[in-house]
């Protein structure tokens, strides 16, 4: 037998040896946390391409490593870079026959992070890897048989997404299905966007919470950008002009502001985004949970002075006003006395918003709420501070969310008609001036 009928004769993949099962686990939860192969910059992929395509021109593939041609695969794939006519051809051709894992790893790389509906490239690449399916790593294999949907570049997306949206921890459940970024790009965002419009109101802790499970996984990194926004948007829009029960509320704003921030001032260019809407809505929320702790710390300061019976009325009213939607913003400004409460709950409880307020500079022992209701700030105090009322663009008028407060600059004399001590029907006096 001749030296080329040995070679003719011989496998066109060698055996695998042996597995080793824990170092592949090891891995594959690599994998899982830190995503696959990642592409190289814009500038030096156009370098490699400019270099692999004078190599194609001479033949001449001396320095060009798979590494580098892997890179070419993917990038093909991915549609991330403009390749010649005559290098696509030479991919296209040479993939039908390839047997290397590492160049068909990028190629299935490649073609989940560029895969588009109905995209000719995405039909195309998706027959390549069928017809290559004996030669693939065995992790693509696996992905492969666990999510065919993949290979229906019309509706795929869409079958995968509504999949996902039945599932109680949707993340966890792409990952197991094998798909190790599900935030990732190309068929993630199709399913993303088909898991979203396919999901119902999440008017209840079960339907926030599987949105939230998609939105900040625990033990993985957050969802962000546009897709970010859009659930973000999708779990506040039910909430315009209501109340969700106290539960939810309180669910959503912690993983909300925990996540993004508080939108009164950390990560501006994300709620922006969110809009003004949901803005609203997020800042009316932490207005109720401000108004709460304010009220628990003045009910605990004055009660060694009169017994804090003042207070149970005060509450009711302040709280079921904020429950009637009409209270849109509040921030608490606590004198000394109160800052030592309100720090040592923030220390035992771990509660934001015992932590975030603004300091009284002249009256020791006042504390203020300052509330916004449509266009007006109302400041209600402790120690028989009168309710004030002030027009929002008033000369005067207290600014919210201030790290600092002087009471003597902006409190209105006796009898001023914008100003009403705690007795007789006052709960009727605010009433009338905030309609």
């Amino acid at each position: 037998m001749s030296l080329l009928d040995r070679i003719a004769a011989l496998p066109s993949a060698l055996p695998s040896a042996r597995e080793p099962v824990r170092l592949l686990q090891a891995a594959e939860r690599v994998k899982h946390r830190f995503g696959d192969r990642h592409p190289v910059k814009p500038e030096a992929l156009d370098a490699l391409i400019a270099r692999f395509t004078l190599a194609l021109a001479r033949w001449d593939w001396a320095g060009i490593t798979e590494g580098q041609t892997a890179q070419i695969v993917r990038a093909w794939a991915a549609r991330i870079a403009p390749l010649p006519a005559e290098l696509e051809a030479f991919l296209r051709r040479e993939l039908r026959r390839c047997t290397r894992v590492t160049l068909l790893g990028s190629l299935c790389d490649g073609f989940l992070a560029g895969w588009a509906v109905n995209h000719s490239l995405t039909v195309e690449v998706g027959q390549i890897i069928q017809e290559r399916a004996a030669w693939l790593p065995k992790a693509w294999q696996a992905i492969f048989r666990s999510v065919p949907e993949l290979f229906d570049a019309v509706a795929g997306a869409l079958t995968f997404g509504r999949w996902l949206a039945a599932q109680a921890d949707p993340y966890r459940a792409a990952l197991g299905k094998g798909v190790s970024a599900p935030h990732g790009p190309g068929f993630m965002v199709q399913v993303h966007a088909a898991w979203l419009a396919t999901l119902p109101e999440p008017t209840d802790e079960p339907a926030a919470r599987r949105m939230l499970a998609w939105l900040c996984p625990a033990g993985a990194a957050v969802l962000d950008g546009d897709r970010a926004v859009q659930v973000v948007q999708r779990l506040l829009s039910p909430w315009q002009d209501r109340m969700p029960s106290t539960g939810l509320r309180t669910l959503l704003l912690n993983a909300l502001t925990e996540t993004y921030g508080d939108p009164r001032r950390d990560n501006p260019q994300f709620w922006a985004q969110v809009g003004e809407d949901g803005r609203r809505v997020v800042l009316r929320w932490l207005a109720g949970q401000r108004m709460e702790a304010f009220l628990d710390v003045v009910s605990r300061a004055e009660e060694r002075i009169d017994g804090g019976d003042q207070w149970p009325a005060r509450r009711r009213f302040w709280m079921g006003l904020y429950e009637e939607g009409r209270i849109d913003e509040a921030w608490p400004s606590f004198g000394t006395d109160a800052q030592a409460i309100t720090d040592q709950l923030a220390r035992t409880t771990g509660d934001s918003a015992h932590s975030s307020y603004g300091r009284q500079l002249t009256r020791r022992n006042t504390s203020l709420l300052i509330m916004r209701i449509g266009q007006n700030v109302i400041v209600e105090g402790s120690h028989n501070f009168r309710v004030h009322v002030f027009r929002q663009d008033a000369r005067g008028c207290p600014r919210l969310y201030e790290s600092q407060y002087d009471v003597d600059a902006f409190i209105l004399p006796d009898h001023h008609p914008d100003a009403r001590r705690h007795i007789g029907d006052w709960m009727s006096w605010v009433r009338a001036r905030i309609r």
